[in-house]
């Protein structure tokens, strides 16, 4: 769970301004990038997001949307009611209908994921954390480190982002 629920940070996602990216960018072709400015968004989501609409050719459902943004494993259905203005039992719900939806209202996979940070290929955290369990368990991985390390220590970089987040630039 990502929220920033109680600190006055409002948690924000481009599918959220579905209607708005569809009027300015689709609609009256304003550049996405501008208008991500504007809304103070992420521009690579921006961009991902005008490319769906413009794919489905249509501003989806706000639960359709809803299953777009619960691609990414970091949000919680509190954060999915909290980014569309819902309830979390709204959140729950969608989740819960998901294939129902999805059927309804389909989408091509490859424009649900907005970003280059999340793909489709990407395995889910919990199958990465059940396959080393059972590596630990066969033996093949051991609690500690043995030996010395063989690569050399680096410092990642962050830079603040739009007031709202931590944004990695990259490793020296």
């Amino acid at each position: 769970m990502v929220s920033f629920d109680g600190c006055g940070i409002e948690l924000r996602h481009s599918l959220a301004y579905a209607q708005t990216l569809w009027d300015k960018c689709v609609i009256r072709r304003q550049p996405a990038l501008k208008l991500a400015r504007e809304l103070g968004l992420n521009t690579e989501q921006v961009q991902g997001a005008v490319r769906l609409l413009r794919e489905v050719n249509r501003v989806p459902s706000p639960e359709r949307l809803a299953l777009v943004v619960m691609r990414d494993w970091g949000l919680d259905d509190a954060d999915i009611g909290e980014i569309f203005g819902r309830s979390t039992r709204w959140a729950t719900v969608v989740r819960a209908m998901a294939d129902e939806i999805r059927a309804e209202e389909p989408i091509p996979e490859d424009c649900e994921y907005l970003e280059c940070g999340l793909q489709a290929d990407d395995v889910p955290p919990e199958e990465l954390y059940k396959r080393v369990a059972e590596l630990r368990e066969a033996g093949v991985i051991k609690g500690v480190m043995v030996g010395s390390p063989r690569v050399s220590v680096a410092m990642h970089q962050y830079s603040w982002w739009n007031n709202y987040a931590f944004v990695f630039l990259g490793t020296r």
